[in-house]
């Protein structure tokens, strides 16, 4: 596996918290992390929403990279990532209106909360060759975890409750450090292993 996704891989979760804490420095009082979305730093009525911009931008990037060098994980798993990051990526350049929601932006980001959240699913492996975090169980616990804080986060969304923000914080930060997870995991094997690309579990 290139060294490359390993550095993709770690700074996708940096340029999510860089543009979090600096978009979110850079808002009046009244903007909450805890009540507000994310999308909001990046939206037309947010001041200097280019720093958030910066950081959809560069997370999807990373994404994408780290899809494409994940060469251990099984190729379904590595296009519904690269999909999550390209969409992710896209969502940047669909903001959300001054007033109200945008449709494609809501469209384009819950595609990637959901490629983001399932992809793991679908890259697992069952070779004995396989790294733990690219085996069934590892997995799909993984996926089961993001799944249901993706509920959580839509059940707040959809309720308009006083949470919504906070717990789009903690599907974003898991969405991004499982990755990190994977790649590290998956350079501790032999280079043999770790270069190999197989579409075949068993």
């Amino acid at each position: 596996m290139p060294g490359w996704a390993l550095v993709s891989a770690i700074l996708a979760p940096i340029f999510l918290l860089a543009g979090l804490v600096l978009g979110t420095a850079r808002q009046s009082a009244s903007y909450s992390s805890t009540r507000d979305t994310i999308s909001a730093l990046g939206g037309l009525g947010a001041t200097d929403r280019w720093i958030m911009v910066i950081g959809f931008t560069g997370m999807g990037i990373c994404f994408i990279l780290t899809g494409i060098g994940l060469r251990p994980a099984m190729m379904a798993g590595r296009v519904v990532m690269v999909f999550g990051g390209s969409v992710s990526l896209i969502s940047a350049f669909f903001p959300q209106p001054v007033q109200g929601t945008s449709a494609m932006h809501g469209l384009v980001a819950g595609a990637a909360f959901v490629a983001l959240a399932v992809w793991p699913a679908f890259a697992f492996r069952t070779d004995d060759l396989a790294p733990w975090s690219l085996r069934p169980t590892a997995s799909l616990v993984a996926t089961g975890i993001m799944i249901g804080l993706m509920f959580w986060f839509a059940t707040e969304l959809f309720n308009r409750g006083d949470q919504i923000g906070l717990t789009e914080r903690f599907l974003a930060a898991a969405e991004c450090l499982w990755p990190v997870v994977v790649v590290f995991n998956a350079r501790q094997l032999a280079p043999v292993v770790s270069h190999a690309v197989t579409d075949e579990p068993g």
